[in-house]
């Protein structure tokens, strides 16, 4: 049980710092993660490519060889352009939001109850796709902070399990 409230001590002390960074800075945090995620493509994507070439020839999957040389390409763009992808998606997400809303506000038309509400609600989400597509940095760093916050949350209910967990056991401890 002590290794486990360990791991959880350590690993809410990880989440605290990570929630506390992604907070502080989020522009550069996310920048950051997309680079961490292009490295880790990269790597793998070397593996992968070393591995088929070290294969016995007819042992080969030519697929390997493909899926290899796809991840290196999104690998060297995400290291690259870390902020442009992260604009891209976010445009990208805008562009759907804005869809889906007016899909909704399609639906909201034709609604015999509640149809003001419903209204209301898909010209929200229009309104906040179209604010998405003109300033993706903004929206990133929000979602950012929020996922910050959340991690934050996380690790104070980590620590605060694993501090109990630690009471607990200790006095289970000196009551044997």
């Amino acid at each position: 049980m002590q290794n486990i409230i360990k791991n959880k001590l350590l690993s809410s002390i990880i989440l605290l710092a990570l929630g506390v960074l992604l907070i502080a800075a989020p522009a550069a945090s996310l920048r950051t993660y997309v680079r961490i995620i292009g490295a880790v493509l990269l790597c793998g994507a070397a593996v992968r490519i070393v591995v088929h070439f070290l294969t016995k020839k007819e042992d080969r999957v030519p697929v390997s060889l493909v899926i290899g040389g796809v991840a290196a390409i999104f690998g060297v763009v995400l290291l690259i352009a870390a902020q442009p992808v992260i604009n891209a998606l976010n445009i990208i997400f805008g562009v759907l939001l804005i869809l889906n809303s007016l899909f909704d506000l399609v639906i909201a038309v034709r609604l015999p109850a509640g149809k003001t509400v419903a209204l209301i609600l898909a010209l929200i989400g229009v309104l906040l796709g179209i604010l998405i597509v003109i300033n993706p940095a903004a929206f990133a760093s929000f979602a950012t902070r929020i996922i910050g916050c959340v991690l934050v949350y996380d690790a104070v209910v980590g620590l605060v399990t694993a501090l109990f967990a630690r009471k607990t056991a200790k006095s289970n401890l000196l009551d044997k």
